[in-house]
């Protein structure tokens, strides 16, 4: 007989309770709900098959307790719920699964990116990663490697990053990639680009980092 995964939601507000635990009644789960407050202590010993927590606009708090908890010896499995507002800062962890849904994405995408981790075997296929000389890029993961070694991109180094990497050999402006990666909505600067490029490459490394390359005047393009 096996036994349903368990998973643990950690949210405080209640409409954020609903919206998590009907999601999951689509998954043969058992669920137990606690407060933030309970998440320390909770972290002392099991986390379950599946940490839900209701990260709010400070992913990074929370990115940080779990990977204490991991370099205690806890096994962790963290799908984090994030403001749409912190984006910008969201580094999603590479040293334990881990993945993230945008507070006002449907039941359905939560329930999906659930059910990723939980059966991770189930969500991944050959076209989700791509290998470029000592890169390894897991579409499905968010997640980059050189040489085995992962690169800790931010969400939007990433998405910038995976923009260019699956459109390669084109030239894209600064304006386009703004409205490809940031979206149609956001009005700062065309030297977000340039700052998240820079970062991007330092990450990367020499190697890997030669083939994004900047068109002067024009914008940027992935080599292959």
């Amino acid at each position: 007989m096996t036994h349903a995964k368990r998973v643990i939601v950690v949210a405080d507000e209640p409409h954020a309770r609903t919206w998590i635990t009907l999601a999951l009644e689509r998954l043969d789960l058992h669920v137990e709900v606690l407060e933030s407050r309970a998440l320390q202590g909770r972290l002392a010993g099991d986390a379950g098959d599946l940490l839900v927590a209701d990260a709010g606009r400070a992913p990074e708090r929370l990115v940080s307790s779990v990977e204490d908890a991991v370099s205690a010896g806890v096994d962790v499995r963290l799908l984090m719920i994030v403001e749409p507002d912190s984006l910008e800062r969201l580094r999603v962890p590479v040293r334990f699964p881990a993945d993230f849904v945008v507070r006002g994405a449907s039941s359905a995408e939560l329930s999906a990116r659930a059910r990723g981790l939980l059966w991770p075997g189930e969500e991944v296929t050959a076209d989700e990663v791509l290998r470029i000389d000592n890169l390894t890029v897991n579409l499905a993961t968010y997640q980059a490697h050189i040489k085995g070694e992962p690169v800790e991109f931010t969400y939007l180094e990433y998405a910038l990053f995976v923009f260019l990497v699956t459109h390669p050999n084109r030239v894209y402006s600064r304006d386009v990639l703004l409205k490809r990666v940031w979206g149609v909505d956001y009005f700062g600067g065309e030297r977000t680009v340039d700052v998240h490029v820079r970062r991007i490459r330092a990450k990367l490394g020499p190697e890997v980092s030669w083939r994004l390359e900047t068109v002067r005047n024009v914008g940027y393009l992935w080599k292959r």
